[in-house]
C-alpha cells in the first residue's frame, strides 16, 4: 500500500531548477542535468504504464533538455579545470587568460543555443504526469530491482569488454550504465534501508569515470581550438595543443585510477538477487478452462445419462 509519492517530489525538483538552469546558474545547470536524469530513469519504475504516450513524450522532452544544456556543462568544467593550469611566466598566465576567455565565450553562445532548443512542454507534460496514479510499492520494488539488475549486468559485460584498454566512448558508456545503475538503487534506497551501502559502493566508480570523461571532453575542446587558431595566433595555438595534451594524459590517468578500483568485484558483490531475463523465475499458470468446452462437457455427460436403460 502506498503512503506517500516517490515520484512527485523528482518532478518538482525538476520544475524548480528549470528557471534558474536557462538563467544561466552553474550549479543550477548542473543539480538540473542530475534531476532531469534521475526523473527520467525513474519514470520506467514510479509510472503504472510506463509505455504510456504521455510517459514517452516526457522521457523525449528530459532528454531534450538535458542535451540543451551539454555543452553549458561541458564548459563549466572546462573551466574550473582550466583554472587550475599553472603559468610558469607572465606569457602563460596572459595564455591561460585567453583560453579561459574562449571557454566563457563558447558556454554564453551554447546558453543561448539551449533557449532555442528546449522543449516547450516540458512544464505542461510534468504537471499532467503528476495528476497520475503511481503504482504499488510491491511493484516499484520489484521493477527497481529489475532495473538495477540489468544495467549492472550491461556494466559487467562492458567492462568485460574494455579490459584494461582506454576507449573515451566505451567508458562513458560504462559511466551511464553505472550512473542508471545508482538511480534504480536510489528508489530503492527510499524504501528499503539495505540499499545505502551499495550506493557507497558505486560513488569511487562514478567519479574515476566521470574524471576521465570531463578531462578527455576538454581535451578535444582545446584542440579544436588549436586548430582554429593555428594559422592566425601561432602562440595561442601552441598553448593549446599543449593543454590538449595535458589533459588528454590526465583522462587516462583517471582510467587507470578506475581500473585500481577493481569495479568488476565492486559490482558482482552488489547481491542484487533478481534476473529480469530469467524466464523459470516467472510463476507458470495453469491455462484457464475453456467454457465452451465445459458446457459441452455438460452436455455429453447429461446425453449419456438419458441414454442408459432405466432398471
Amino acid at each position: 500500500m502506498r503512503t506517500r509519492s516517490l515520484l512527485q517530489p523528482r518532478v518538482g525538483a525538476v520544475l524548480a531548477l528549470v528557471d534558474p538552469a536557462l538563467g544561466g546558474q552553474v550549479e543550477s545547470v548542473h543539480d538540473f542535468r542530475v534531476a532531469a536524469r534521475s526523473l527520467r530513469a525513474a519514470l520506467r519504475t514510479l509510472t503504472r504504464r510506463p509505455d504510456r504516450p504521455l510517459v514517452k513524450k516526457t522521457r523525449l522532452a528530459l532528454r531534450r533538455a538535458i542535451r540543451a544544456l551539454a555543452d553549458v556543462r561541458d564548459r563549466d568544467v572546462g573551466r574550473s579545470l582550466i583554472l587550475k593550469i599553472r603559468a610558469s611566466s607572465e606569457t602563460a598566465t596572459a595564455l591561460k587568460r585567453r583560453i579561459r576567455g574562449l571557454s566563457e565565450s563558447d558556454r554564453r553562445l551554447a546558453l543561448a543555443r539551449s533557449e532555442d532548443c528546449w522543449p516547450r512542454d516540458l512544464d505542461r507534460l510534468l504537471g499532467r504526469l503528476v495528476d497520475r496514479r503511481e503504482p504499488a510499492l510491491r511493484v516499484i520494488i520489484r521493477r527497481a530491482r529489475a532495473e538495477a539488475w540489468r544495467q549492472r549486468r550491461q556494466a559487467l559485460d562492458l567492462i568485460q569488454s574494455l579490459g584494461r584498454r582506454y576507449d573515451p566512448e566505451q567508458l562513458h558508456e560504462l559511466r551511464i550504465r553505472v550512473r542508471r545503475l545508482r538511480y534504480a538503487l536510489e528508489i530503492l534506497a527510499e524504501v528499503d534501508s539495505g540499499a545505502n551501502p551499495r550506493l557507497v559502493l558505486l560513488k569511487p566508480i562514478q567519479s574515476a569515470l566521470g574524471n576521465a570523461q570531463d578531462r578527455i571532453v576538454l581535451s578535444r575542446w582545446l584542440s579544436v581550438h588549436a586548430a582554429r587558431f593555428r594559422g592566425t595566433d601561432a602562440a595561442l595555438a601552441s598553448a593549446l595543443r599543449r593543454e590538449s595534451a595535458h589533459f588528454g594524459r590526465m583522462s587516462r590517468e583517471s582510467q587507470a585510477g578506475f581500473l585500481k578500483l577493481r569495479a568488476k568485484g565492486i559490482l558482482e558483490r552488489l547481491a542484487l538477487h533478481v534476473d529480469p531475463f530469467n524466464a523459470a523465475a516467472k510463476a507458470v499458470r495453469s491455462p484457464r478452462p475453456d467454457p465452451h468446452r465445459s458446457k459441452a462437457r455438460i452436455h455429453s455427460k447429461r446425453a449419456i445419462r438419458r441414454a442408459r436403460p432405466r432398471t
